[in-house]
């Protein structure tokens, strides 16, 4: 039972978090929190329905009793194993059912301080968040104490130990549980100098002075008072840190100095960098710089920030106007004049009245929502440069003014997540960052976890990283997870609407904010904006002149990018430029066709990537993917087939079509090379999930159609696909001589490829079986046919089983000179598999040198991308391989865990993995006692492949 942060009964096949009725959760948690002892119907029903009679009570416990039985006792379950109801008493069976409360309290009382971390991470929220019963109040106040006095207690364990960052986020969460505790005050400020951030220190005491005397109505004591002259003594005298952390009196003119910003309320996440340049350009002169990007992008957050600074640091007079309701550019000075609440006399123009109030060098106009009067406006910007030589101009807009002198800033979205196992890494991205403010601005005990980092990763990215979307879908957190926010993205459009009254209407809603930019397009540029809404992923200018078939390709596609609406996404020196619709404005795109118009665009798009095949698969994979759903759809198998082949290689992807035509009703009916390739890739995808039986039995199926037809070409490709299977398997001998086969096809024909394929097959079989000099001379036959084939170019493959026979040798330099080319060769080609397979070499040659924090750096990349490519086998060995490194730096109990978990590595007779596996064993055994290498084999062997992968990823 999960009672702190959330309700829900977890098992291990489901989690329940959904009941008929909020009593029936609520009787549940009751039933879990005191679970020590039983409880009469009387007192439950009371508990529950304190205003009814006691009859309607025990009627309303017997239905409630019920309902809670579905869940917790499902089909198979006897009933009364869980939940147990006898003589009038009502429990929860404490052999089946544990709490994360018992286990925080537990963990508390322990006053260790592993087992404090471990309470800290267990209390992922408030008990029962949303319920407010007397009971849960009361316990609530006391679990919150409890945490808070855990964290203050590892606070000064971080503190005698030098823990500073680890210190540092303990503070955090106890000031953000109790607010107005000085010692914790003085505490952060201790970390802050220690760590040599002493502006960041003297800031938390200028917050801390204000929330005194806002809450406390009293000033900061005398040692946080102290710690603040301490830092403030070792602020250096330059601009960096000082500036960018402190404010600063601001140098006066002779007038007071004017700052006429909108009230911020909430953080500013993000955009430091366009910040900084910004500010520099401003400083340095440049007096019309723009903000522009798509809707939602955050660009007059931005330009408030860049204003703000100005002001507080440089002493600058800053205005903002706001056009977003002016209807013609003819009123930008009027606009102007109110804005910086000016009078116009009769008989003055605005830009004179404009002019005669400005004094000093030091004024910035700040001329926010300027697209939709941009036309008529530009005459009036170009006048108050000209007129008003001492006042520097910042502009926000979806489309730039195109004036001399003036300093483009294309603002993107906010950077999203690069590495789900990090969750202190997914804490400093900034899409994060801003999205957990948010969510903790409706849910205020929201954090990110281990639990719920994943899917906050995958909102963040699914949405761009577009601040408006990320405000928007964090603000449902009070009745979304994130996992299940995540779940109703696929119609962001409809879910993603603000219930805040305090926003304009262009930004209550995603939609909304995309009509704002849509309307201002010409009717031209609106059809091909839709018409672009068909590719996934990114587009080419030649791709968009085939598929829209619209005319002037070119000079529209600028026009949408000028307008925010299209990005330029980044190309590989040498390759055509390429364009990219965010998700959010595709899906718009998409809404806005008929189904006819759809239809069309969705065949000649397919049309177009089966045409380009295997050339598209490296940048135009979600292409491709959308062909070839499409062609599914539409029930054309040999269209499927090709398109699959092009696909063939990038992990699981187009499996499930595979699986699909494989066993289609009109399988018998397809063309005999069509049905060969669906059974080839469907033999494939059985590796991934090591079914290593099915692909075995699949490419015998393959094996008969070619031989029935006749084809020897067929015939010696499928004998290559039993021989992997037989591999796999474990049955090597077969597998090599099946693969013999295949290279005699190959010489007999003189196929290269086919040569190099199978030297490799045959020297991996005999490397697995521990016949290191007879692989190694194998592999030097495929080196020799890719060199002839390839010529520099050497696939992955190849130089990755060169290496591993010169590491496995000694020759450690050579084995990783050739891992390197390898990791070079597979960025290349963008093969996630070869380059975590190259890089787990170069995680052993570090290793085998001695370099331990390089090795496991190196190791837990392979590792996050081997398990991206979603191939079991592949993956257990690169925790095998990360255990091994664990063992190296003494985490012999980790090690052990991970070895226990890996263990299928062991299953298939690779005699060189076995015994570096045994060897590792041995090691780790030798460094435990015997009841500790017990608990962590055990722990182990109790996980699953995920939760392995979790559990290793926290070593890197």
């Amino acid at each position: 039972m999960e009672m702190l942060g959330t309700l829900q009964a977890v098992g291990e096949d489901a989690a329940v978090s959904r009941f008929r009725t909020r009593r029936v959760g609520l009787l549940l948690a009751y039933l879990a929190y005191f679970s020590e002892r039983s409880h009469s119907r009387e007192e439950l029903a009371e508990m529950l329905w304190p205003e009814c009679e006691p009859e309607l009570g025990r009627r309303n416990l017997r239905q409630t009793l019920s309902s809670l039985r579905r869940p917790l006792e499902p089909p198979g379950v006897p009933a009364g194993a869980v939940l147990t109801a006898k003589q009038g008493r009502v429990s929860l069976n404490l052999e089946f059912v544990n709490t994360d409360v018992a286990e925080f309290k537990a963990a508390v009382r322990s006053e260790r301080t592993d087992d404090l971390r471990r309470a800290v991470e267990v209390y992922r929220g408030d008990l029962l968040p949303g319920h407010y019963e007397d009971w849960v109040l009361r316990e609530r106040l006391h679990l919150e104490d409890l945490y808070v006095s855990a964290l203050k207690q590892l606070v000064k364990v971080c503190e005698a130990e030098g823990r500073v960052d680890e210190g540092i986020h303990y503070v955090r969460l106890a000031l953000a549980k109790d607010n107005l505790q000085e010692d914790l005050h003085a505490a952060l400020m201790r970390f802050y100098i220690a760590s040599e951030r002493s502006a960041s220190a003297l800031q938390h005491f200028e917050d801390w002075r204000a929330t005194a005397e806002r809450e406390l109505n009293d000033e900061p004591g005398l040692e946080t008072r102290r710690l603040a002259e301490r830092a403030r003594r070792s602020v250096p005298a330059t601009v960096g840190e000082t500036i960018a952390v402190v404010p600063l009196e601001p140098a006066r003119s002779e007038r007071s100095q004017i700052i006429r910003l909108p009230v911020q309320l909430t953080r500013f996440f993000g955009r430091e960098e366009d910040r900084e340049r910004a500010l520099g350009s401003l400083l340095e002169g440049v007096r019309l710089v723009s903000f522009l990007g798509p809707a939602g992008t955050g660009k007059t957050r931005l330009s408030v920030e860049v204003g703000r600074r100005l002001a507080e640091q440089q002493g600058w007079n800053v205005w903002f106007v706001s056009l977003a309701d002016y209807a013609d550019g003819a009123q930008l000075l009027s606009a102007v004049c109110e804005g910086m609440r000016l009078p116009t006399e009769a008989g003055n123009s605005p830009l004179e009245a404009i002019s005669a109030n400005l004094s000093g060098a030091k004024n910035l106009l700040i001329l926010d929502n300027l697209e939709h009067i941009l036309e008529s406006a530009i005459p009036r910007v170009q006048s108050l440069l000209t007129d008003v030589p001492n006042v520097a101009i910042l502009v926000t807009s979806r489309h730039s003014l195109k004036l001399e002198g003036e300093h483009e800033m294309d603002l993107g979205t906010l950077p999203i997540p690069k590495d789900e196992s990090d969750l202190a890494g997914l804490a400093e991205a900034a899409s994060v960052q801003l999205f957990v403010d948010r969510a903790q601005a409706v849910v205020p005990d929201f954090q990110l976890t281990a639990h719920n980092s994943r899917a906050v990763a995958a909102i963040c990215t699914q949405l761009d990283g577009l601040p408006l979307a990320l405000e928007i879908a964090a603000g449902l957190s009070h009745a979304f997870t994130p996992l299940q926010m995540l779940q109703n993205l696929e119609h962001r459009l409809e879910l993603l609407r603000s219930r805040r009254r305090d926003l304009s209407e262009r930004h209550r809603s995603l939609r909304a904010a995309i009509d704002y930019s849509y309307e201002l397009l010409s009717p031209e540029l609106q059809r091909f904006f839709m018409a672009l809404s068909v590719f996934r992923g990114g587009v080419t200018l030649e791709a968009a002149d085939r598929v829209c078939g619209v005319g002037a390709t070119l000079r529209m596609t600028l026009d949408l990018q000028e307008r925010s609406l299209l990005r330029a996404d980044e190309a590989a020196e040498g390759s055509p430029a390429r364009f990219r619709l965010l998700e959010s404005f595709r899906e718009y795109g998409a809404e806005l066709l008929s189904g006819e118009e759809l239809g069309d665009l969705k065949a000649r798009h397919a049309a177009y990537y089966r045409e380009q095949g295997k050339a598209a698969a490296q940048h135009d994979r979600e292409n491709l993917l959308a062909a070839l759903r499409f062609y599914f759809d539409e029930g054309q198998p040999s269209e499927c087939v090709a398109l699959l082949v092009a696909l063939h290689g990038f992990t699981m992807v187009g499996h499930d079509v595979t699986r699909a035509l494989a066993v289609d009703p009109r399988f018998d009916s397809f063309e005999p090379l069509d049905q060969i390739m669906l059974l080839r890739l469907l033999a494939d995808a059985h590796l991934y999930p090591s079914e290593f039986e099915e692909s075995y039995r699949v490419s015998e199926r393959a094996l008969e159609i070619a031989r029935r037809i006749g084809r020897e070409d067929q015939v010696a490709i499928c004998k290559r696909g039993v021989g992997v299977a037989a591999g796999y398997l474990g049955r090597r001998e077969e597998g090599i001589a099946l693969t013999r086969e295949f290279l005699a096809y190959a010489e007999k024909v003189g196929d290269l490829r086919m040569m190099e394929h199978a030297y490799n097959a045959i020297g991996t079989e005999l490397w697995v079986m521990g016949r290191g000099e007879e692989a190694r001379k194998e592999f030097d036959g495929a080196l020799l046919a890719a060199r002839k084939l390839h010529g520099s170019e050497i696939p992955w493959q190849v130089h990755y089983n060169q290496g591993r026979v010169r590491l496995d040798a000694g020759e450690l330099d050579d084995g990783m000179q050739f891992a390197n080319d390898g990791v070079r060769a597979s960025k290349l080609k963008n093969e996630e598999l070869g380059l975590s397979m190259c890089l787990s070499l170069v995680a052993r040659y570090h290793r085998l040198k001695g370099n331990q924090t390089a090795a496991l750096a190196t190791s837990h990349e392979s590792m996050v991308r081997r398990r991206k490519v979603g191939f079991s086998f592949w993956t257990l060995l690169a925790l095998m391989e990360h255990a091994m490194i664990l063992a190296e730096i003494g985490r012999s109990a980790e090690a052990a865990t991970l070895l226990a978990a890996s263990r299928g590595v062991t299953r298939l007779n690779r005699v060189m993995d076995d015994r570096e596996f045994s060897a590792t064993v041995d090691r780790v055994k030798s460094q435990l006692s015997e009841t500790a290498f017990e608990q962590a084999w055990a722990e182990g062997l109790g996980m699953n492949m995920d939760e392995a992968f979790w559990f290793a990823a926290r070593f890197r």
